[in-house]
């Protein structure tokens, strides 16, 4: 397969080098990643200013923009040739419930949905990350489950939301279908200025709320690598109350 590769955290990350030397084996890979960390950029693209691409190595770029950026300008000015799928990851923490609005990883993946195989955004649950090998792994294990079922005749725009638990493989116990948690009321702002500014840390994300049961929340605190398949389209007619105003 030919793959485009990219992350949120930036170039330097070393658990997406490490996917991308693992995926290389076997693939024709290429990483297209932001300069810097572009965590929370969700599937923004830079629209008034012209983006700095530089090319690092053999396959490997920069772009000094947003993981949307990477996917776009690899797709339109870096590929000579469109790539089968877009791998967007390994996070460094979960993306899951309502991260995945804001997620850059998640964005980056939704701006590959129209190519041959649905894309993969890989995350790795926690707030150390010493298991990369396993995480690893496991998005391997994905990408090779695509590969065998899935093409464009048959996706029609799905992303899979990967969520991979911070343990070792053998600790891991299946690959299991979720749907989205739901998190609860964000912590305020953490204040970050000074007697001459007024300045504020966005608050660390909810807790999980509600029933679990069937969640990526679920899965994880099991063990499971946890795999959502989302959709692009957000149309919820069901929701709908009353009648909508008359002209």
């Amino acid at each position: 397969m030919r793959i485009l590769l990219t992350n949120d955290d930036g170039i330097e990350s070393k658990i997406t080098r490490a996917l991308y030397q693992r995926l290389s084996e076997n693939h024709s890979v290429t990483l297209i990643a932001p300069k810097h960390d572009k965590s929370g950029q969700a599937a923004a693209l830079t629209l008034r200013t012209s983006v700095e691409i530089e090319k690092l190595d053999e396959n490997i770029y920069s772009v000094d923009g947003t993981p949307a950026d990477c996917v776009f300008m690899g797709l339109m000015a870096i590929m000579k040739e469109i790539p089968d799928i877009v791998v967007s990851g390994i996070n460094k923490g979960a993306n899951m419930g309502d991260d995945v609005m804001h997620s850059g990883t998640l964005g980056a993946a939704f701006t590959g949905r129209k190519l041959k195989y649905p894309p993969i955004a890989s995350s790795i649950a926690g707030k150390s990350f010493e298991n990369f090998d396993s995480a690893v792994l496991a998005t391997e294990m994905m990408l090779n489950y695509v590969e065998s079922n899935y093409s464009d005749s048959l996706h029609d725009g799905i992303v899979f939301n990967v969520n991979i638990p911070n343990v070792s493989f053998n600790e891991i116990n299946d690959f299991v279908l979720t749907k989205l948690g739901n998190r609860g009321v964000p912590l305020a702002p953490e204040f970050d200025g000074d007697d001459n500014k007024v300045s504020y840390k966005i608050g660390k994300s909810g807790k999980p709320n509600g029933d679990l049961t069937g969640t990526d929340f679920e899965a994880i605190n099991n063990n499971n690598v946890s795999v959502t398949p989302l959709y692009w389209d957000m149309t919820n007619f069901e929701k709908v109350k009353g009648k909508l105003p008359d002209v």
